[in-house]
């Protein structure tokens, strides 16, 4: 009997310390954003048809960061080679509502190999043309910001493949979906329309001296059997330049989309600053110029963001802004304008990362 209970003892011992061998080579970490403020926006549509005198104020989730909650997770198999895998859902903090159209993990997911060669991933990710705006635009992504004037700046693809890697001074990713958006009809895998919903997008950047200078290129096709032959292409160059404490940002976007034969053209512009005077303040503002081909349909955002650091995981902060429209155009900082309408926007809150 003492045998047998010497034989249980071991194989208990033997599993335990397999299972610890298992962890010790394994790093899980949850990680996230809390974000939450006040939004007030003047002149928004009171109704569909009246006119745009009405104010908007409302508590609203995400003003300077998108509020989500995380888990990323790295295991070691040896020769240098790795498992990755990140499990990101976004969440309103006002309501507790889950964002990107209900899904749990609607942010990212996604699983690779990582490697000296750089990563791969498969699933749903981030795109390339949202690097470059992380990079090239500061205040991305707050509510104004790059992807409030072009939705690309905070783009996800589904059914993705992507791949990035980093050598000297170059940074590079390339990521290809086979149906960007999974509410196409079918994911866009449909037998005989390999083009449907097809997206190709790739990012690269250079780093020499305070100079960081980078390009990106983002193809979309239809969503349907109908339009898959239509596609909207950007192409955009963005350069920083640091002069600790201070940061220089530009950059230019052409984007051409081409419907049923007929081709639009639209240029797509900015200039930013940001400003560091201290470990615990930031500051950081942005001038953008969205400028569709035709007359009078440009529309220009000013805007500026201030924050506070009450320790190193939280702050409080501020966002202005102010959107002007030419008389054919109608971008709206919240809510719906008239066309030629101007809005201005203000935003108050606090954000806690963990």
């Amino acid at each position: 009997m003492k045998a047998l209970h010497a034989i249980r003892a071991t194989i208990l011992l033997g599993s335990v310390m397999a299972s610890t061998a298992l962890h010790a080579q394994t790093n899980v970490q949850i990680y996230g954003i809390v974000d939450v403020g006040v939004e007030y926006v003047n002149k928004a549509r009171i109704s569909s048809t009246g006119t745009a005198t009405g104010s908007l104020a409302k508590v609203d989730s995400g003003n300077a960061s998108p509020s989500r909650i995380g888990f990323r997770g790295r295991e070691d198999l040896g020769d240098g080679l790795a498992a990755v895998f990140v499990l990101e859902n976004g969440f309103a903090t006002d309501t507790g509502a889950l964002n990107n159209g209900g899904r749990l993990f609607g942010r990212q997911a996604y699983v690779g190999l990582a490697g000296n060669f750089g990563e791969v991933q498969a699933g749903r990710e981030l795109t390339p043309i949202y690097d470059f705006a992380l990079t090239f635009d500061p205040v991305a992504p707050a509510r104004y910001s790059a992807g409030l004037l072009d939705t690309a700046y905070v783009s996800r693809a589904d059914n993705a493949l992507k791949y990035a890697g980093k050598f000297g001074g170059f940074t590079a990713s390339a990521q290809y979906s086979f149906g960007f958006d999974s509410t196409i009809a079918n994911g866009g895998e449909v037998p005989g329309a390999f083009q449907i919903g097809k997206e190709m997008s790739t990012n690269v950047n250079y780093h020499f001296g305070n100079v960081l200078a980078g390009v990106t290129y983002d193809r979309q096709n239809g969503t349907s059997v109908a339009t898959e032959k239509n596609k909207v292409e950007r192409m955009a160059l963005g350069i920083v330049a640091d002069f600790t404490p201070v940061k220089l940002y530009a950059a230019f976007q052409r984007r051409n989309m081409d419907t049923l034969g007929i081709a639009t053209r639209t240029n797509f512009y900015w200039v930013a600053m940001s400003y560091n005077p201290s470990a615990a303040v930031t500051l950081l503002t942005s001038a953008y110029f969205f400028d569709p081909a035709g007359a009078s349909n440009r529309s220009a955002m000013y805007t500026a963001l201030g924050s506070y650091a009450l320790s190193k995981r939280t702050d409080i902060y501020s966002q202005v802004a102010l959107m002007r429209n030419q008389a054919r155009a109608a971008v709206a900082l919240d809510g719906t304008v008239n066309p030629g309408g101007n809005q201005a926007g203000l935003t108050f809150g606090i954000r806690h990362r963990f």
